[in-house]
């Protein structure tokens, strides 16, 4: 069963329906979904679909002649690649077609040319085609760099589709029959992936799933995190050590440079680069602040990759001897609570996002170092509408809210004059604040907000 990713089918839909040339590129990180998405798009039009390897490109040309003559009952081999797209434009001319070349970035690691060949393809033979072209690729670096300014594909697209991990609302989807609160915790462990969001068991307890998933000798993730790096990075210990620098409470550029054992902030920038353009790391501006601020920070965006280097990077070798729930009940359970908590920040943060789609400037963390009063300030989200400015507190804990953590919040707030309190807490909250007029929510609203329901213009 296909779960997610509707306004994306809906955009495929469009593109390959439409009169005339289009050329798209479907890109993202290895596991996220572009294969299975395509495979909807053939499963729904009438469609050519070839999957890349790494066979070089004489092989592959060989393999894709067959696969093109054959849908139309043909059987030759292309001498190159231009003879393919003279091929298809000229065939696009009797039917519409549609062409969908997955993993295309394999081709472009055999022959660096190839993109002037795309290139020329483009401009010679399909702009007055009826051909649908839709590449996709897993190097994420390789395809924005092919697409680039004075690269051989800028200007050429039609469209570009950059594949995300689900955020909490999508990715519960595949576990329906979860509480609200048992569906953070898996969130928060095994993110939005779809790859990892597809082998949750929603019969089982999240103790049962991580168990299964992650811990068990042999089980489906036991190795995914090294095999994943290995796929992408050259220096897996190096990178190995960044992450683990992070997950230790390191999370400015020299600090994490100086855990992770380099003596140059530099180098250590240009590993992190990379972690961010796969999506594993984020780069976390303070709220107001540009882009272009140094007040950031870096946290391990990827929650499947923080929880490995949270809980069991660091205790492999326990983790070989120990029995696996004994593992769990030592090593994990006692800590889970507090990393939920901070995923859980994260979680509220996208359900504004979602609950404010149309009216929503900027949202995000607030830090500041208070010299006067000799204390950091930090408020958990800070978001700006077109007519309101919001506060929220987020509180993961087995207590419910009440007028110490409102006051506490209160005296955060100088530098937000006329901000709206709000709140989420997991427990819920006493009595006294029913009738205060702060926004109050409970673990059950995060689920609860459908596109019928979100209240884009509401302003409170």
């Amino acid at each position: 069963m296909f779960v997610g990713r509707e306004k994306e089918i809906k955009i495929l839909e469009k593109r390959v329906q439409s009169k005339g040339f289009e050329f798209g590129l479907v890109y993202g990180r290895r596991r996220i979904g572009k294969t299975r998405l395509l495979q909807e798009i053939v499963s729904k039009f009438d469609a050519i679909y070839y999957v890349a390897n790494e066979m070089g490109l004489e092989y592959n040309l060989k393999q894709l002649s067959a696969t093109i003559t054959s849908y139309y009952n043909e059987s030759f081999v292309f001498e190159n690649f231009d003879q393919v797209f003279q091929y298809l434009a000229k065939r696009s001319h009797e039917k519409r077609t549609i062409f969908i070349l997955d993993e295309f970035t394999y081709l472009m690691s055999s022959n660096k040319e190839l993109l002037s060949v795309f290139q020329n393809a483009v401009d010679q033979h399909l702009l007055n085609s009826n051909l649908k072209m839709i590449l996709s690729g897993s190097q994420v670096g390789m395809v924005e760099d092919a697409i680039s300014y004075k690269k051989p594909l800028y200007g050429r697209t039609t469209f570009k589709m950059k594949l995300e991990p689900f955020d909490y609302y999508d990715a519960a989807k595949f576990y329906p029959n979860c509480t609200a609160t048992e569906k953070v915790c898996l969130y928060s462990v095994f993110g939005g992936v779809p790859f990892y969001t597809s082998r949750i068991d929603d019969s089982k307890s999240v103790k049962e799933n991580i168990l299964d998933l992650i811990i068990e000798p042999g089980s489906i993730f036991e190795d995914e995190i090294a095999f994943f790096l290995s796929q992408e990075v050259r220096s897996v210990a190096t990178y190995g050590k960044i992450m683990n620098a992070i997950a230790s409470g390191a999370t400015k550029l020299s600090e994490i440079s100086t855990k992770s054992g380099s003596t140059n902030t530099g180098t250590t920038s240009k590993y992190l680069d990379l972690l961010l353009s796969l999506g594993i790391v984020e780069k976390e501006f303070c709220f107001g602040e540009s882009n272009k601020s140094k007040k950031t920070i870096y946290r391990i965006q990827d929650q499947l990759f923080r929880f490995h280097f949270s809980f069991i990077e660091k205790n492999k070798s326990k983790k070989v001897i120990m029995d696996p729930e004994n593992f769990y009940n030592t090593m994990v359970q006692p800590h889970l609570e507090e990393y939920v908590s901070n995923e859980f920040e994260n979680i509220c943060r996208d359900f504004l996002k979602r609950k404010y789609e149309n009216t929503i400037q900027e949202i995000g963390r607030y830090w500041f170092n208070d010299a006067a009063k000799r204390q950091d300030i930090e408020i958990d989200i800070v978001m700006k509408t077109n007519h309101q400015l919001h506060v929220y507190e987020c509180k993961w804990t087995n207590s419910r809210i009440g007028m110490g953590i409102v006051n506490n919040l209160q005296t955060k707030v100088d530098h937000f004059e006329g901000a709206q309190l709000g709140f989420f807490s997991k427990k819920g909250y006493h009595s006294e604040l029913s009738d205060k007029g702060y926004a109050l929510y409970q673990v059950d609203d995060l689920y609860n907000v459908s596109n019928n329901e979100l209240e884009h213009n509401r302003e409170s």
